[in-house]
């Protein structure tokens, strides 16, 4: 074949296009392969994973909340999410069949779950969350029978509290994802949380899971465990006794209690009420409440049912200043005596009336004045006029910065959400003005000496008045005492910690045998509790700005109590905000409170009554138990006891008794035991024994068939000082009762038991 002749411009003319060509290509190609391999490399890799592999969270356990004891306070109990895939749903006749299933046994609207179908890119679907075991076994029953590969059912947790209302204002709570909303939940949200595992499994085209191509799992790790200070036997008798409170005295503002460890600032037990379950935090409580918020117009309601569960959570006990009133005599008297200003034979009189300047003038309780009284007797009667010429005679300087070591004037430091710190000139003065006669320092001088025109928190004021009972050491208060790991061994201990030391402990030798002496001969001896050596002092302040604006009088009702006070080893605070009852004073009100919690707590802390004569004389007796036994060791028993005793029948063996074996009553009572005699079953009308002495009681009780168990403040004064206030069953309208029953009855005080 001929050869064609080169042809140079058709060789150009190619090199010529191609380079063209390439020119433009190639700048795509680059940037096609800069947009795969560099700019959308992570997105495009992660999007090839997702098509490839299933990845599915795995939900840690939260740590759980355990008193000092390990007893459980917060758990989290296993529930199941209930997931549907739409791309495994094969067709739209499962996809209904699916969600007419899931709608009848969720109780989930059908139409809902249908709708949640159509999306077949999707592997994951939520129906459902925190699922209880007996529906989640149904759903998954229903899965299984119909072969429903479009239904999933993963594991989860869900927040439990066994005691619902109990420590609510402390433990707080979780949202639906398990995520601390209030309270330690969310103060220690990092510790209890846990961290969230995830399992990555290999899916063919079809989605489906191949495990055994590949599967990756990283473990979920649980989150630690929680040791409080608290002891629920101590949280569950302050709860107790200040629900009675609340009732009692309908104290429209609620009751708050304290229980400290002075020496070291645990806390015991720490409570309001009204409070709420901490399984329904969301739910109102007070229903009156909840009533006229739901009489507003539908746009209010919100924001109401908002600002009425915020209320509710408050922990009024570290968020809500008060003026303590005459409990602070306690902190006035402490600098007193470490300042050598006053000692046992300094004395006051007061005429009813005290005068600071020649203008502003004020009045004790006790309108007629409590005449001359030594240092000792000025706390006893808790006189206003002697505690201001004692704070004039501190002067301004040495008491503001008394005022600022007891840490009045900083938080606490509480571990706890929400503390509240007071404020310089808001809650109390700033330094230039109260230590400056010109602006009026001596007039608020005189009144901080009786706890007035100043305010500050319950935990600042327990923690302070602590400090005077312990040996004279603030120490900062706490209530998480450890951390511990899922077997409770405890990984991270918290100790006591002492701020300063703020007076001696020769003064607070001083201080303790003072306030007990308030409970023993003084307007707190409603607090007073047999065998157990009890101090305290009570307060009653005016809330002020509210009198004014409202044009009535509303108080707080304050008792705190320490016992034993030879060796404290509590000390218990008690407030009963607006009592709307008849009385409203600390000593009326409140002190009964505190010794009834102080009843309690001390045998509950292993702290051995010791009685004095006169207390064993009006001393209540256990009775026995008799029934089976035989006649003449039954009449042994008893009388080992203390008691007397009486046999109905002929029969060798006691069937039954009066009063039933465990109750409590007078030595001087008779134990009828029935020997194969029928026993007296009669209804007999219950005497009103309010308002009589010990002895009125004791004779009225007296051959009505009844039994009368003491408490109270009996044994601490005179007959004719102490009547009965309380007694159950309660007499009136002809309430009856049967024959053998013991009526429980409350000796206290109504008169010299001012603030």
């Amino acid at each position: 074949m001929e050869k064609k002749p080169y042809d140079r411009r058709l060789f150009l003319r190619t090199v010529f296009i191609v380079g063209v060509i390439l020119l433009i290509i190639a700048p795509i190609l680059i940037y096609n392969l800069y947009k795969l391999q560099i700019r959308d490399a992570d997105t495009l890799q992660a999007r090839a994973i997702a098509q490839q592999t299933r990845d599915m969270l795995v939900s840690p356990v939260r740590g759980a909340i355990y008193d000092r004891n390990m007893t459980p306070l917060a758990l989290s109990a296993t529930v199941e999410t209930i997931v549907i895939s739409p791309a495994e749903i094969k067709d739209e006749a499962e996809a209904e069949f699916t969600a007419r299933g899931l709608s009848e046994i969720l109780g989930i609207d059908y139409a809902t779950i249908l709708a949640r179908t159509k999306n077949k890119d999707s592997y994951y679907e939520i129906i459902a969350r925190k699922v209880e075991k007996e529906v989640s076994d149904a759903v998954r029953e229903f899965k299984t029978d119909n072969n429903l590969n479009g239904i999933k059912l993963f594991e989860d947790t869900k927040r439990y509290y066994p005691y619902s209302n109990l420590l609510s204002s402390v433990i707080g709570f979780t949202n639906y994802d398990n995520v601390g909303q209030y309270g330690l939940e969310m103060k220690y949200e990092e510790v209890l949380k846990g961290v969230v595992g995830r399992v990555i499994t290999a899916k063919d085209r079809e989605g489906n899971a191949m495990p055994f191509y590949f599967e990756q799992y990283n473990d979920a790790q649980d989150g630690m465990n929680l040791v409080l200070t608290i002891d629920y036997g101590v949280q569950e008798i302050l709860e107790k006794h200040l629900e009675v409170a609340l009732a009692e005295n309908g104290c429209d503002e609620g009751v708050v209690g304290i229980v400290m460890n002075p020496n070291t600032g645990e806390i015991l037990a720490m409570a309001q009420k009204g409070d709420y379950d901490l399984n329904n935090p969301r739910e109102i409580t007070d229903q009156d409440l909840l009533a006229e918020i739901l009489a507003q117009p539908k746009d209010e309601q919100s924001a109401l049912l908002l600002e009425a569960m915020m209320d509710q959570w408050r922990n009024k006990a570290i968020q809500e200043p008060y003026e303590p009133g005459s409990v602070f005599k306690i902190i006035t008297a402490a600098i007193a005596l470490e300042e050598n200003v006053a000692n046992a034979n300094s004395t006051y009189f007061c005429s009813g009336t005290w005068k600071i300047g020649s203008q502003t003038t004020g009045h004790c309780w006790k309108i007629y004045g409590h005449n001359t009284q030594n240092f000792a007797k000025a706390l006893q009667n808790s006189c206003n006029c002697a505690f201001v010429e004692i704070a004039l005679d501190i002067g301004a300087e040495r008491y503001y910065d008394y005022f600022k070591a007891f840490g009045l004037t900083e938080k606490t430091g509480i571990d706890m959400m929400g503390e509240v710190g007071v404020i310089e000139g808001v809650h109390y003065h700033a330094e230039s003005i109260f230590t400056n006669p010109m602006y009026g320092g001596d007039v608020s001088l005189g009144m901080y000496g009786f706890g007035q025109t100043f305010a500050i928190t319950p935990i600042q004021t327990i923690s302070a008045v602590s400090a005077v009972v312990n040996g004279g050491y603030l120490m900062q208060p706490y209530v998480v005492s450890g951390i511990a790991d899922e077997n409770g061994n405890i990984v991270e201990q918290y100790a006591p910690k002492v701020v300063r030391q703020v007076i001696s402990e020769d003064t607070s030798d001083k201080m303790r045998a003072m306030i007990e002496s308030v409970v023993s001969e003084g307007t707190g001896s409603n607090a007073y509790v047999r065998g157990y050596r009890v101090g305290g002092k009570t307060g009653t302040s005016e809330k002020r700005a509210k009198s004014i604006i409202e044009g009535k009088d509303f108080y707080i009702a304050s008792f705190l109590g320490v016992a034993p006070c030879d060796d404290p080893q509590v000390a218990v605070l008690v407030l009963l905000d607006e009592p709307t009852g008849t009385l409203h004073q600390g000593g009326q009100i409140a002190a009964p409170v505190v010794g009834r919690i102080m009843n309690d707590l001390m045998p509950y802390l292993g702290v051995k009554a010791a009685y004095s004569d006169e207390e064993l004389a009006k001393l209540s007796i256990e009775v026995p138990l008799t029934v089976g036994g035989n006649v003449s060791w039954a009449e042994s028993v008893v009388k080992s006891a203390g008691l007397n005793v009486k046999v109905v029948g002929d029969g060798e063996r006691v069937t039954a008794q009066y009063p039933v074996s465990g109750s409590k009553i007078p030595n001087t009572a008779t134990v009828i035991l029935y020997c194969g005699a029928e026993p007296d079953k009669s209804e007999i009308e219950i005497p009103d024994l309010t308002g009589k002495t010990y002895e009125q009681a004791v004779r009225l009780i007296e051959g009505t068939g009844f039994y009368m168990s003491v408490g109270g403040a009996v044994g601490n004064d005179t007959d004719e000082e102490l009547t009965v206030m309380r007694q159950y069953p309660a007499a009136g309208d002809g309430a009856t009762a049967r024959y053998g029953t013991v009526i429980t009855v409350e000796f206290y005080k109504k008169d010299n038991t001012g603030e």
